[in-house]
Protein backbone atom coordinates (compact mmCIF):
# COMPACT_ATOMS: atom_id res chain seq x y z
CA UNK A 1 0.00 0.00 0.00
CA UNK A 2 2.77 2.52 1.05
CA UNK A 3 4.24 2.05 -3.10
CA UNK A 4 0.41 3.92 -3.94
CA UNK A 5 0.86 6.09 -1.17
CA UNK A 6 4.05 7.14 -2.59
CA UNK A 7 3.07 7.63 -6.08
CA UNK A 8 0.36 9.86 -5.51
CA UNK A 9 2.90 12.12 -3.38
CA UNK A 10 4.11 12.99 -6.69
CA UNK A 11 0.53 13.97 -8.33
CA UNK A 12 -3.09 12.54 -8.44
CA UNK A 13 -3.91 9.56 -10.20
CA UNK A 14 -6.29 6.69 -10.90
CA UNK A 15 -6.04 3.35 -10.35
CA UNK A 16 -4.97 2.72 -13.69
CA UNK A 17 -2.11 5.57 -14.01
CA UNK A 18 -1.43 4.23 -10.54
CA UNK A 19 -0.25 0.75 -12.15
CA UNK A 20 1.16 2.40 -15.44
CA UNK A 21 3.53 4.54 -13.02
CA UNK A 22 4.65 1.26 -11.28
CA UNK A 23 5.58 -0.12 -14.12
CA UNK A 24 7.79 2.61 -15.58
CA UNK A 25 8.99 3.62 -12.23
CA UNK A 26 9.40 1.69 -9.82
CA UNK A 27 8.43 -1.68 -11.69
CA UNK A 28 11.93 -2.46 -11.96
CA UNK A 29 12.66 -3.67 -8.43
CA UNK A 30 8.69 -3.19 -6.77
CA UNK A 31 5.47 -5.45 -8.63
CA UNK A 32 2.01 -4.26 -8.00
CA UNK A 33 -0.51 -5.89 -10.01
CA UNK A 34 -3.89 -4.13 -10.90
CA UNK A 35 -5.48 -7.08 -8.57
CA UNK A 36 -3.66 -5.70 -5.47
CA UNK A 37 -3.78 -1.82 -6.61
CA UNK A 38 -7.51 -1.48 -7.46
CA UNK A 39 -8.27 -3.05 -3.55
CA UNK A 40 -5.66 -1.23 -1.80
CA UNK A 41 -7.08 2.04 -3.11
CA UNK A 42 -10.64 0.95 -1.96
CA UNK A 43 -8.56 0.10 1.59
CA UNK A 44 -6.55 3.67 2.01
CA UNK A 45 -9.92 5.66 0.90
CA UNK A 46 -11.77 3.62 3.61
CA UNK A 47 -9.16 4.46 6.07
CA UNK A 48 -8.81 7.86 5.25
CA UNK A 49 -5.19 8.24 4.18
CA UNK A 50 -6.67 9.01 0.44
CA UNK A 51 -9.39 10.75 -0.93
CA UNK A 52 -11.01 10.23 -4.11
CA UNK A 53 -13.19 12.17 -6.49
CA UNK A 54 -14.78 11.35 -10.01
CA UNK A 55 -13.54 12.33 -13.17
CA UNK A 56 -16.35 12.80 -15.68
CA UNK A 57 -15.24 11.57 -19.32
CA UNK A 58 -16.75 12.08 -22.48
CA UNK A 59 -17.97 9.04 -23.84
CA UNK A 60 -15.87 7.08 -21.75
CA UNK A 61 -16.42 5.11 -18.38
CA UNK A 62 -16.07 7.84 -15.22
CA UNK A 63 -12.49 7.71 -13.35
CA UNK A 64 -11.81 7.49 -10.12
CA UNK A 65 -9.00 10.07 -9.13
CA UNK A 66 -6.87 9.41 -5.79
CA UNK A 67 -4.92 12.02 -3.97
CA UNK A 68 -2.82 11.41 -1.04
CA UNK A 69 -4.21 12.99 2.38
CA UNK A 70 -2.53 14.25 5.71
CA UNK A 71 -3.03 11.00 7.28
CA UNK A 72 -1.71 9.41 4.09
CA UNK A 73 1.14 11.55 4.54
CA UNK A 74 1.87 10.58 7.85
CA UNK A 75 1.47 7.01 7.15
CA UNK A 76 3.83 7.04 4.50
CA UNK A 77 6.53 9.31 6.74
CA UNK A 78 6.04 6.40 9.38
CA UNK A 79 6.59 3.64 7.22
CA UNK A 80 9.80 4.97 5.38
CA UNK A 81 11.04 5.68 9.11
CA UNK A 82 11.00 1.79 10.08
CA UNK A 83 13.88 0.04 8.61
CA UNK A 84 13.72 -2.07 5.64
CA UNK A 85 13.66 -5.80 6.03
CA UNK A 86 15.83 -7.94 4.52
CA UNK A 87 14.48 -10.41 1.89
CA UNK A 88 15.76 -13.81 0.43
CA UNK A 89 15.80 -13.56 -2.97
CA UNK A 90 14.80 -16.25 -5.06
CA UNK A 91 17.09 -16.51 -7.86
CA UNK A 92 15.99 -19.82 -10.58
CA UNK A 93 19.27 -18.92 -12.99
CA UNK A 94 21.40 -19.89 -9.25
CA UNK A 95 19.16 -22.60 -8.62
CA UNK A 96 19.66 -24.17 -11.73
CA UNK A 97 23.65 -23.36 -11.75
CA UNK A 98 23.59 -24.82 -8.06
CA UNK A 99 22.85 -28.42 -9.46
CA UNK A 100 24.29 -27.74 -12.90
CA UNK A 101 26.75 -30.66 -12.97
CA UNK A 102 23.38 -32.67 -13.69
CA UNK A 103 23.32 -31.23 -17.27
CA UNK A 104 25.70 -30.73 -19.58
CA UNK A 105 27.80 -27.23 -18.99
CA UNK A 106 26.31 -26.39 -22.57
CA UNK A 107 22.66 -26.20 -20.93
CA UNK A 108 24.26 -23.56 -18.22
CA UNK A 109 26.00 -21.59 -20.90
CA UNK A 110 23.28 -21.04 -22.95
CA UNK A 111 21.21 -19.60 -19.19
CA UNK A 112 23.67 -17.40 -18.18
CA UNK A 113 24.10 -15.92 -21.94
CA UNK A 114 20.57 -15.31 -22.12
CA UNK A 115 20.47 -13.77 -18.65
CA UNK A 116 23.79 -11.55 -20.15
CA UNK A 117 21.69 -10.16 -23.19
CA UNK A 118 18.67 -9.80 -21.18
CA UNK A 119 20.55 -7.72 -18.21
CA UNK A 120 22.41 -6.05 -20.70
CA UNK A 121 19.20 -4.35 -22.63
CA UNK A 122 17.55 -3.70 -19.32
CA UNK A 123 20.89 -2.03 -18.48
CA UNK A 124 20.68 0.18 -21.73
CA UNK A 125 16.99 0.85 -20.75
CA UNK A 126 17.98 2.00 -17.57
CA UNK A 127 20.55 4.37 -19.15
CA UNK A 128 17.62 5.85 -21.22
CA UNK A 129 15.27 6.24 -17.88
CA UNK A 130 17.74 8.52 -16.31
CA UNK A 131 18.53 10.74 -19.08
CA UNK A 132 14.26 11.32 -19.25
CA UNK A 133 14.32 11.79 -15.19
CA UNK A 134 17.03 13.88 -15.74
CA UNK A 135 16.00 15.97 -18.82
CA UNK A 136 12.35 15.82 -17.78
CA UNK A 137 11.67 15.46 -13.98
CA UNK A 138 14.05 18.23 -12.32
CA UNK A 139 11.31 20.15 -11.11
CA UNK A 140 9.97 17.15 -8.66
CA UNK A 141 11.89 17.25 -5.20
CA UNK A 142 11.57 13.44 -5.52
CA UNK A 143 13.80 13.75 -8.76
CA UNK A 144 17.50 12.68 -6.77
CA UNK A 145 15.98 9.81 -5.05
CA UNK A 146 14.49 8.33 -8.15
CA UNK A 147 18.28 8.72 -10.23
CA UNK A 148 19.56 7.21 -6.61
CA UNK A 149 16.90 3.85 -7.19
CA UNK A 150 17.83 4.12 -10.53
CA UNK A 151 21.87 4.25 -9.84
CA UNK A 152 21.47 1.38 -7.50
CA UNK A 153 19.50 -1.14 -10.20
CA UNK A 154 22.48 0.21 -13.16
CA UNK A 155 25.12 -0.70 -10.51
CA UNK A 156 23.88 -4.00 -10.01
CA UNK A 157 23.48 -5.07 -12.98
CA UNK A 158 26.64 -4.12 -14.12
CA UNK A 159 27.33 -6.67 -11.66
CA UNK A 160 25.63 -9.19 -12.74
CA UNK A 161 27.04 -8.54 -16.02
CA UNK A 162 30.39 -9.24 -14.66
CA UNK A 163 29.63 -11.82 -12.89
CA UNK A 164 27.93 -13.31 -15.92
CA UNK A 165 31.40 -12.98 -17.70
CA UNK A 166 33.14 -14.88 -15.29
CA UNK A 167 30.70 -17.37 -14.84
CA UNK A 168 30.65 -18.25 -18.48
CA UNK A 169 34.61 -18.19 -19.08
CA UNK A 170 34.53 -21.07 -15.65
CA UNK A 171 31.80 -23.09 -17.60
CA UNK A 172 33.62 -23.31 -20.90
CA UNK A 173 36.54 -24.29 -18.89
CA UNK A 174 34.20 -27.08 -17.79
CA UNK A 175 32.60 -27.91 -21.43
CA UNK A 176 36.40 -28.10 -22.77
CA UNK A 177 37.67 -30.25 -19.63
CA UNK A 178 34.33 -32.53 -20.41
CA UNK A 179 34.96 -32.55 -24.11
CA UNK A 180 38.91 -33.80 -23.82
CA UNK A 181 38.02 -36.48 -20.95
CA UNK A 182 34.69 -38.06 -23.23
CA UNK A 183 37.03 -37.69 -26.47
CA UNK A 184 39.93 -40.00 -24.55
CA UNK A 185 37.29 -42.11 -23.06
CA UNK A 186 36.22 -43.08 -27.02
CA UNK A 187 39.97 -43.10 -27.76
CA UNK A 188 40.70 -45.36 -25.00
CA UNK A 189 37.82 -47.71 -26.19
CA UNK A 190 38.62 -47.63 -29.62
CA UNK A 191 41.99 -49.12 -29.06
CA UNK A 192 40.56 -51.29 -26.65
CA UNK A 193 38.73 -52.60 -30.12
Amino acid sequence: MEVLLGLLTVEPMSGYDLGQNIRSSVGHFWNESYGQIYPNLKRLAADGFVSCKTERQKGKPDRRIYSIAKKGRERLANWLAVEPQPEIPRNELLLKLFFGAQVSPEISIQHVERMAESESAFLEQLRRIEQEVTAQNHRYPDAPYWKMAMRFGQLELKAHLRWAEEILAELNKIARKQQRHSESRKEKIHAGK
